[in-house]
């Protein structure tokens, strides 16, 4: 039997973010910052250069995301679970590519549309235990930090 010492130790383990997980995620959010941030003083770039590096990096962020659904997937035994975790996963990739070729204001909302949307399966994934509890908890606060700097530049586009 185990200590029940033991048991709280190894459960706060579990829920901590680890170190390394937390500043990966944080430098990831990092590209939509720089953009934003050139977007708004023209240092470094135009404003139609950034706006290209926000949706591109949209893009590439929402593939990457795609493929944690697609992890979650290769561990479900359930067949009806796997092809929505499948589809969840390849979804992503074709909003972010529809993103980059639409009207601005729109490809912006669709990234941050599918940025939340992702973290929300993230985060269902963490509660029903197919992905650790702390990594729903680091892919909620991942997502504010990507989603606000495009928010930003969506604000500015839409008041032109």
């Amino acid at each position: 039997m185990l200590d029940p010492a033991e048991v709280s130790d190894k459960s706060a383990a579990m829920e901590t973010i680890p170190r390394a997980a937390l500043w990966l995620g944080i430098a990831g959010a990092l590209p939509f910052w720089i953009a934003a941030l050139c977007f708004f003083t023209g240092i470094g770039m135009t404003e139609g250069q950034s706006l290209a590096v926000a949706l591109a990096y949209g893009g590439l962020m929402l593939s990457f995301l795609g493929g944690i659904r697609w992890g979650v997937a290769l561990g479900s035994v359930n067949e009806r679970q796997r092809a929505r975790e499948m589809i969840g996963g390849t979804a992503p990739v074709l909003l972010g590519l529809a993103a980059f070729f639409l009207a601005p204001p729109i490809g912006l909302s669709l990234i941050i549309i599918a940025l939340f949307i992702q973290a929300l399966a993230d985060v269902m994934s963490a509660d029903r235990g197919a992905l650790p509890l702390w990594f729903g908890r680091l892919r909620a606060l991942l997502t504010v930090l990507a989603v606000i700097p495009v928010m930003l530049i969506l604000t500015r586009v839409i008041a032109g």
